[in-house]
């Protein structure tokens, strides 16, 4: 393997670690506060149907990477994979799945669903679709990185990506579940 390109992965690995995606999150989330403060939205107005559609984002995409790294660690304390013996750089704790891949792509997806949900207009379609493929580009950079590094398996990442789908699924569905109800027992 060229030194050049374990470099690379290595800042790849690490600029879209699962702790940094987790900061960012954060991050948003209280750019999102700030916001909902200028603006004088009521925090729970949050989980209704007139919550602007920026801050439904937010709150989707946090949550699904949230969970994805909560449900991540939570599989590797169940199936206890050991990682490849012949790792490149030094991880510590179980293999299967892949935290990093599972939580970008969960970013990545919730993103993706937002865009198309809520900016489908004639004239943002196409962004759309370019957002969508660097989006995908990056998560895939980083799944493959981590093969590169070969501190996971082709099934880590594999299991990653089906975690991520679920927890966008699972998100989505928490979200919309509860601005339904929200609304019904309480802005009506």
């Amino acid at each position: 393997m060229p030194p050049f390109l374990i470099q690379l992965s290595v800042y790849v690995t690490n600029t879209f670690s699962p702790e940094a995606l987790i900061l960012f999150c954060v991050f948003i989330l209280s750019l999102s506060v700030m916001y909902l403060n200028v603006k004088g939205i009521k925090y729970r107005e949050v989980l209704s149907v007139n919550c602007p559609n920026n801050i439904k984002g937010v709150i989707v995409i946090s949550l699904s990477v949230f969970l994805a790294g909560l449900l991540s660690v939570m599989i590797k304390s169940i199936f206890k994979i050991l990682r490849p013996e012949n790792m490149l750089v030094l991880e510590n704790g179980y293999s299967f799945p892949s935290a990093h891949t599972a939580m970008i792509f969960a970013f990545s997806f919730s993103a993706i669903f937002i865009l198309f949900k809520y900016f489908k207009d004639r004239n943002h379609i196409l962004l759309n679709y370019l957002h969508s493929v660097l989006f995908l580009s990056i998560a895939t950079l980083v799944g493959f990185t981590r093969l590169i590094l070969q501190v996971h398996r082709p099934v880590d990442i594999v299991g990653g990506i089906v975690l991520a789908a679920f927890c966008t699924f699972f998100s989505v569905k928490i979200y919309y579940t509860i601005t339904k109800y929200v609304d019904f027992k309480v802005f009506k």
